[in-house]
């Protein structure tokens, strides 16, 4: 309750007014906010968000990773109540509050079962969970995929330190691959990386027995392969089929290593480590002042702990892998260990660096407790911070004459100036006596949570902005009263964000990270909109002379509507083999190609029948179903403009059905002369085969945590010696 309330009083915009949002301008608004939404229209109408057909033709929700489908937090809030249909604002708000919780509670449990003092456990989760990389990354997918870290790190140092071994193995890779389930892969990749570091270090420190080892070691990777797999096969079977933007010139396929030379775009600047204790360019490496110098105090006063020592070696070794491609660390490692490259971003490595500072900082303030620093490391630590801090100060007054401030670069100085003086000032009293321990560790715990706001709770955005995502309600009311399933296109310079996903109408593009390979390859074209029956345009003008104005929204923007464009669902009865994807594309984009009447494929082609008409009907239209009643005059094929894609099956009049990959990228079923109901389900092998596994994963945990228990209990009866 006493760290619920920290976090609720820290995150007193968000929580305690109605003024201020965490979307911001950025991807919050344009992707966070609209993928939070569609899955959470789909909860509410009792289905399970596997597919979204808002954009793109239809992509699958969970192989996307980002839109966290399989993260059981995300499930908490796709059950709140909606206001209209929508996520509330206030329950996004609160969605924000309990991950900054939960991590707060899991770096405080990190420390508690390193025997630190609540005192000192407090102050490691305030600084882990409200500040550093979860603080101020500002994207609710990637503070997820680091909220674990604590507990990994957690159970795998009771495996060092022999505690029911093979339990505790089985946890820790559990969580790991549980943390793959958050949102994001990149923080998750890395810590992995780390970890398999750590168990080369056990098999070489530890004096259990070889066997002993061995079984730890095949209980946590067992437990983390089996339960990342939920995310991780149906993340390889989408990347296999699609392009991905990654900042290189082009987009890459899965088998295409994504260049070195992105990396160095998202690796931590050598000069963005000053951010780490003045925030600056990159302020996710921000951790402030406090936490650093307690940081520092901690690893002297305690370093004949091996603990300590492994804590620092793992900052070190995350603050050398977040340098990217300006540290050889990095290089060699993505040189080789296969896929690291998909993880292009090394900056957020610096989560692992936050995570071995707090919990060194947590040591520290238990040294200085006990006196264990050093007089003279004290005194060092005083003038060195009271230097720094008159330094700043100076420098303030001479560079606010030279240049007046532009930015909140000043500011951050100042407070830095600020801290610094404060904290050299209460360690100074501290030493002197003029403070006692548990004062004293109060005042340095309100002094963190001061110096961490001013890069957390500074980035929170006033609500209106937020209010953007509503500018557009007429326009989408007007889509959805007509019965024709409009997919519409949108001027992207006038909508930034997802108007499909947050609206539910059915939308072309959408700004997802990567696209079915068929998609993209054929998306410039102009034909492209006709054949995925594109028959509305959202934008200030038409997009082409043919489209006609048939509403005109509050904003000033209005819908078109194009006459030429193809209906959702239509009989073909003409087919054209095509020798590979390129022929597809040149047979599709060829004006003499009748797109009406005929369907291209890659290969061999199903015999169909010649004849004029037919009708199509969709009674049902669901994410994951789709009904189309038929009357065909011969033997056709009934083609629906949504994306084909694995897991998607058929069945015409009740029996089995072929779905054909229609000009590649459509849905495609053979009906032969009659009245026919043809009925297309959405039943992903990859994501069932990837939850069995994961359900297999927790079960086998659970059974671990008895095995043998005792057997390797190690009762500590007083603080770990040098060999603990």
């Amino acid at each position: 309750m006493l760290l619920f309330s920290i976090t609720v009083a820290f995150s007193w915009k968000l929580v305690l007014t109605t003024q201020y949002t965490w979307l911001d301008e950025g991807d919050n608004i344009n992707q966070v906010a609209p993928w939070l939404q569609v899955q959470a229209a789909q909860w509410h109408t009792g289905h399970f968000p596997l597919w979204d057909t808002h954009q793109q033709a239809g992509v699958p929700l969970v192989g996307q990773v980002q839109p966290g489908t399989l993260n059981p937090l995300n499930w908490i809030l796709f059950s709140m109540p909606l206001e209209n249909g929508f996520v509330q604002f206030v329950s996004l708000n609160w969605y924000w509050v309990l991950i900054q919780f939960l991590a707060v509670l899991f770096g405080y449990m990190l420390c508690r079962d390193l025997r630190l003092s609540p005192m000192a456990s407090v102050l490691a989760g305030c600084a882990f969970g409200l500040g550093g990389f979860m603080g101020s990354i500002h994207w609710p997918q990637k503070m997820m995929s680091a909220l674990l870290l604590p507990l990994i790190l957690m159970f795998f140092l009771r495996v060092l330190r022999s505690e029911n071994t093979v339990a505790n193995a089985a946890a820790s890779g559990a969580l790991l691959g549980a943390s793959f389930l958050g949102g994001h892969h990149n923080v998750p990749l890395f810590f992995g990386v780390l970890m398999t570091g750590l168990w080369i270090y056990y098999f070489t420190a530890s004096r259990s027995a070889p066997a002993r080892k061995l079984v730890a070691t095949a209980a946590f990777a067992g437990c983390f392969v089996l339960i990342a797999a939920a995310q991780i096969i149906p993340a390889q079977e989408l990347g296999k089929l699609s392009l991905r933007w990654v900042n290189a010139p082009s987009p890459v396929t899965w088998d295409e290593t994504v260049p070195y030379s992105v990396h160095n775009q998202f690796s931590l600047h050598p000069l963005a480590i000053l951010d780490i204790v003045i925030p600056g360019s990159q302020r996710p490496a921000f951790i402030g002042l406090v936490a650093v110098t307690l940081a520092l105090l901690g690893a002297a006063a305690k370093w004949q702990e091996r603990t300590v020592r492994l804590l620092t070696a793992i900052a070190l070794a995350g603050l050398l892998f977040a340098l990217g491609g300006r540290s050889l660390f990095h290089g060699v490692l993505y040189a080789l260990i296969p896929t690291l490259d998909k993880a292009r971003s090394p900056d957020v490595a610096i989560a692992i660096f936050h995570l071995g500072v707090v919990v060194l900082a947590a040591y520290g303030l238990d040294s200085l407790r006990s006196s264990e620093v050093s007089p003279q490391s004290l005194r060092i630590a005083i003038r060195v911070l009271s230097l720094a801090g008159l330094f700043l100060y100076a420098s303030l007054i001479v560079l606010v004459n030279l240049r007046p401030p532009t930015t909140d670069a000043y500011t951050f100085l100042a407070e830095a100036a600020f801290v610094a003086l404060l904290l050299s000032g209460i360690l100074l009293a501290w030493s002197k006596s003029r403070l006692s321990s548990r004062t004293a560790s109060l005042l340095v715990i309100f002094l963190l949570l001061f110096e961490l706001n001013q890069v957390t709770n500074y980035a929170q955005q006033p609500i209106q902005k937020a209010g953007e995502l509503h500018r557009l309600d007429d326009i989408a009311s007007f889509l959805k009263q007509r019965q024709d399933l409009p997919r519409v296109d949108v001027d992207d310079k006038e909508i930034t964000f997802d108007f499909g996903d947050w609206y539910g109408v059915d939308e072309l593009r959408g700004s997802l990270a990567a696209g079915l390979k068929p998609f993209v390859d054929i998306q410039g074209e102009a034909r492209f909109p006709m054949l995925l029956a594109t028959k509305y345009f959202i934008g200030r003008n038409p997009k082409r002379p043919e489209q006609i104005s048939a509403f005109e929204g509050k904003s000033g923007l209005r819908v078109f509507i194009d006459p030429s464009a193809f209906p959702r669902a239509r009989i073909v009865h003409a087919a054209v083999s095509a020798a590979d994807d390129r022929a597809v594309i040149a047979a599709v984009v060829n004006s003499a190609t009748d797109l009406r009447r005929t369907v291209i494929l890659e290969g061999s082609v199903p015999a169909l029948e010649t004849c004029e008409g037919g009708d199509v009907d969709i009674p049902r239209y669901r994410p994951t179903s789709v009904v189309l009643r038929v009357n065909s005059p011969c033997r056709g094929m009934v083609v629906l403009a949504d994306a084909w894609f694995p897991g998607w099956n058929a069945t015409v009049d009740g029996k089995p059905a072929q779905i054909y990959r229609a000009y590649n990228l459509l849905r495609g079923v053979i009906v032969e002369r009659g009245d026919h109901e043809v009925i297309m389900l959405y039943r992903p092998t990859s994501v069932f085969i990837g939850m069995a596994l994961a359900a297999v994963g927790m079960l086998l945990c659970a059974a671990l945590q008895f095995y043998r228990r005792g057997a390797d209990a190690h009762v500590r009866a007083g603080p770990p010696g040098p060999a603990v």
